[in-house]
C-alpha cells in the first residue's frame, strides 16, 4: 500500500505525536543514507564541495505545542557559515519543497500511516530534491545563478548564502552590500555582528588573509560540533 493511495488516514492522539515525528524522522534518515545524508537534529544534511545540502524536516510546531503538522524545508547554506549549526538560527538559502517538487504540499499531517508518507516523501526528494542539489553542488554555480537568489533589502532570506558563497571564493560583488545592510539593521551587538565587521575590514583593506582565516575557524568549528557532516557523499 502507498501513502497516495490511502483514502482515510488515522489520527495520532498528543501523547503519539513526538514518538511519531522521532521514528518518522529515522526513517527518512534511513531512507536517504545512501545518498550521503546525516541526522542532525531534525536535519538531514550532507557536504557538497563548499555547500551544505540539507532537508529540515520541520516539526517543531508553534507556540502553542507540538502539532499534527510538519513543514519540510530545503536548504543549501555555506560550509563557512556557522549560523545554523553553531547559532542554531533559521537556515538561510531555503525552499520550501513546494517549490521544487510539483503537487507536493509544504504542510503534511502527521497521522498513524507515517512510514507510509515517510517513503512517499523520499521519492519525491528523490526525484526532485536531488536533482537540484546536483545543480548547485558549489557555491560558485549558486554565485552564476543569482537570480534564483534575489536579495534585497526586503527579501535577506538569501542574504548569509550569497555572502559566505562570495567570501569563499574571494569574491566581493555583493558581500560588502550585504554587511552594510545587516549591520545597518542590527539593533544589539553581539559575537555575529563582530563577526560581520571583521569581514568588512578585510573587504575593505583588501585583506584576504584575514577573510579566509575566519572563514576557516568557522568551518573547523562546525565541523567539530558535527564530524558526521565533515565528509563529502
Amino acid at each position: 500500500m502507498r501513502w497516495e493511495d490511502l483514502k482515510v488516514y488515522r489520527p495520532l492522539s498528543k501523547e503519539e505525536l513526538k514518538p511519531a515525528y522521532k521514528d518518522f524522522t529515522q526513517i527518512m534518515a534511513a531512507n536517504l543514507k545512501q545518498f550521503g545524508f546525516h541526522l542532525v537534529g531534525r536535519k538531514l544534511v550532507t557536504l557538497s564541495n563548499d555547500l551544505f545540502h540539507i532537508i529540515h524536516l520541520d516539526t517543531r510546531g508553534s507556540w502553542m505545542g507540538l502539532s499534527e503538522y510538519f513543514k519540510t524545508e530545503i536548504s543549501l547554506v555555506a560550509v563557512c557559515d556557522k549560523s545554523p549549526f553553531i547559532r542554531k538560527w533559521e537556515q538561510n538559502g531555503a525552499k520550501k519543497i513546494e517549490e521544487l517538487a510539483i503537487g507536493i504540499r509544504d504542510n503534511y499531517r502527521i497521522t498513524k500511516e507515517y512510514p507510509l508518507l515517510a517513503n512517499f516523501l523520499t521519492e519525491k526528494i528523490i526525484e526532485h530534491v536531488l536533482p537540484y542539489f546536483d545543480k548547485y553542488d558549489t557555491s560558485l554555480k549558486v554565485l552564476a545563478d543569482r537570480d534564483a537568489f534575489k536579495y534585497d533589502l526586503y527579501m535577506t532570506e538569501n542574504a548569509n548564502l550569497l555572502l559566505f558563497a562570495e567570501l569563499q571564493n574571494g569574491i566581493n560583488v555583493e558581500a560588502e552590500e550585504i554587511i552594510d545592510k545587516t549591520l545597518m539593521m542590527a539593533r544589539t551587538s553581539n559575537e555575529y555582528i563582530d563577526e560581520l565587521n571583521i569581514f568588512k575590514d578585510g573587504l575593505q583593506t583588501g585583506n584576504w588573509d584575514l577573510i579566509n582565516q575566519k572563514l576557516a575557524s568557522n568551518k573547523q568549528e562546525v565541523f567539530k560540533k558535527h564530524p558526521s557532516i565533515s565528509s563529502t557523499k
